[in-house]
């Protein structure tokens, strides 16, 4: 049995992960706290043979980027959370586990917006337009660092009705007072989390390199996405928050996360004949309504 070194153990998508592949695979915990059974960054770099018996990698370290108002501290946060701890990680496997197979995860908010973008998109990483870019940009830049094989996942929104930003987003609408965001124009990249998790390990398996889009093949908008959202929950959709409304409540975090319009589609996976299983954002919502993702 092939073991896996997951970082960010305690996040939403990890404790997915290893629950859906606890029977294939041993897992190393690594957290930020510690804790039973789960190791720290600190602990690690302590005893660095360790890495020795590993055969994989998935770093999906990173501070909830949508949880808290951007505050300079919260920055902060996510900056420390992200790239100081891939920062650390890559050293520690080109010191001594360099061959060892990186999947770490990013995120498509490195994309410019209200433009077409695909894993073949230039990147200028010298150029930041925002917040969201240089966060994604030197975070990527931290694990092109790293001399063994790799992957970076750029992950769109994951949904589910387990946990994540969907349960979240649906609260308004329980309450009667959903509605859409600003124009409701904006494209809004998402995957279903079983299409994430199965990419993940299919990706693991063989040894994928490269950037990859983890986003599903459907263009939404969040116009359409409340559309849909109020129909299947026969719930009013009426509450329209206007752009500077967002901006005040939320501030640059509402400007980036639910204002900018982000056009993302996974070619490589489409060019790979990857076989979704929620192709479509009505199929995703049945889904989490009925509580099977």
């Amino acid at each position: 049995m092939k073991t896996i070194l997951i970082v960010g153990a305690n996040g939403f998508i990890a404790s997915q992960f290893k629950k859906q592949f606890m029977h294939k695979y041993n897992f190393i915990n690594l957290s930020h706290h510690p804790q039973f059974s789960h190791l720290t960054l600190e602990q690690l770099e302590l005893q660095p043979e360790l890495l020795k018996t590993i055969d994989y990698v998935i770093n999906l370290a990173g501070a909830n980027i949508g949880d808290k108002r951007w505050s300079s501290s919260r920055k902060e946060c996510l900056i420390q959370s992200r790239i100081d701890t891939t920062c650390r990680l890559v050293t520690l496997l080109n010191q001594y586990r360099p061959q060892t197979y990186l999947l770490s995860a990013s995120a498509v908010g490195i994309y410019q917006p209200d433009q077409e973008n695909t894993e073949f998109s230039f990147i200028d990483y010298e150029y930041y337009d925002n917040f969201s870019q240089e966060l994604t940009k030197q975070w990527e830049l931290e694990i092109q660092k790293y001399t063994g094989p790799y992957l970076i996942a750029r992950f769109g929104v994951v949904l589910s009705a387990t946990g994540g930003a969907f349960p979240k987003m649906l609260d308004p609408f329980l309450k009667y007072v959903g509605g859409q965001l600003g124009t409701g124009q904006q494209y809004f990249p998402w995957i279903a989390l079983p299409d994430l998790l199965n990419i993940l390990e299919t990706r693991l398996l063989a040894q994928s390199c490269g950037i990859y889009n983890l986003v599903a093949p459907q263009l939404i908008t969040n116009q359409e996405l409340c559309k849909q959202i109020a129909r299947l929950w026969q719930r009013p959709n009426w509450l329209r928050l206007p752009a500077w409304v967002i901006k005040l409540i939320f501030g640059q975090m509402g400007q980036e996360l639910f204002l900018n319009s982000l056009i993302v589609k996974p070619q490589k996976l489409i060019d790979e004949k990857y076989t979704f299983l929620y192709p479509e954002i009505s199929s995703c919502l049945q889904a989490i309504k009925s509580k099977q993702i």
